[in-house]
């Protein structure tokens, strides 16, 4: 008898676990390119797809490329919504289509109001030797909350496209996502109303539409996506002095000793920050604290 239940017990945890599977686990999948875009697909449609994330955490999305195993999971998304912008996207497009030419994709840069980047008249190309973009659209847009309604959106347009018997929960889910974005904005708002300063260093320009939409000046010390020459970085000293900056930001997948001589050099504050967080409320508000902060 004791035999019996020993064999029961994981059989009837198998049936538990597996009997009534969601919606998410039954098999509708949507890949999105960025970490960041899962929280918008995430909010507004719940538990209806399970979203594939491409780029893996603390990747640097300029010189990343994809392994065989994360193209090959495209063939079983019916969807693919991308940043639009960047550099692996572009590269790997025509092969993430040939992987599965079913795929819808919604590129989300489309109704944004784009920066132009300046190229460098170093480089006979849009690329540098690292993969870095220096000349066409900033790609960086979703940091700014105001590119964020724009996003939420058109990330729910999509999926009412894709599933419009759930046209419903998908309006209400984009409501209840713009209050959310609408509470990051004034957050964002109060914390830079009184900053000391607004301008700061950052090493590479990831938040320029931020600093568009919230009268910001952001500087950048990388150099054509290399570390800054001593007389760069001498250059930057003066800067942050004559400007009062008390903030350098860097991002986690960059080398931090530059940032962290600048910092000695100056007294401003060295914050890394993560604009690839899937918590995207976390990735802004983040900044905004940072500059916000009181000496």
């Amino acid at each position: 008898m004791k035999k019996t239940l020993l064999w029961l017990i994981p059989l009837m945890f198998i049936v538990v676990s597996c009997g009534s599977p969601s919606v998410k686990d039954g098999g509708r999948v949507i890949t999105v390119s960025i970490p960041p875009l899962a929280y918008f697909v995430e909010a507004v449609a719940g538990d209806d797809f399970k979203v594939n994330i491409m780029l893996p955490p603390g990747a640097d999305h300029h010189i990343w490329e994809p392994l065989p195993a994360q193209i090959n999971a495209l063939a079983g998304s019916e969807a693919f919504i991308i940043n639009g912008q960047l550099g692996f996207e572009q590269a790997w497009m025509g092969r993430f289509r040939e992987i599965n030419p079913e795929m819808k994709i919604l590129d989300l840069s489309h109704n944004i109001d784009l920066i132009e980047l300046h190229e460098s008249e170093e480089e006979d190309d849009n690329n540098s030797h690292d993969g870095h973009l220096h000349g066409g659209p900033d790609p960086h847009y979703w940091m700014s909350p105001v590119s964020a309604y724009v996003i939420a959106e058109d990330v729910a347009k999509f999926l009412t496209e894709l599933n419009p018997s759930s046209a419903q929960k998908y309006e209400t889910g984009l409501m209840a996502l713009q209050k959310k974005i609408a509470g990051v904005d004034s957050i964002l708002r109060e914390e830079l109303s009184g900053a000391p300063s607004t301008t700061f260093l950052i090493y590479h320009p990831a938040l320029e539409y931020m600093a568009r939409d919230y009268g910001l000046e952001q500087i950048s010390f990388e150099d054509e996506g290399k570390s800054p020459s001593p007389a760069r970085m001498k250059e930057l000293i003066d800067l942050a002095r004559d400007k009062g900056i008390s903030i350098i930001f860097i991002q986690a997948e960059y080398d931090l000793r530059n940032a962290e001589s600048l910092a000695g050099e100056t007294g401003a504050e060295l914050v890394v920050i993560n604009p690839m967080n899937i918590d995207w409320p976390a990735a802004v508000l983040e900044v905004g604290q940072a500059l916000g902060k009181r000496p």
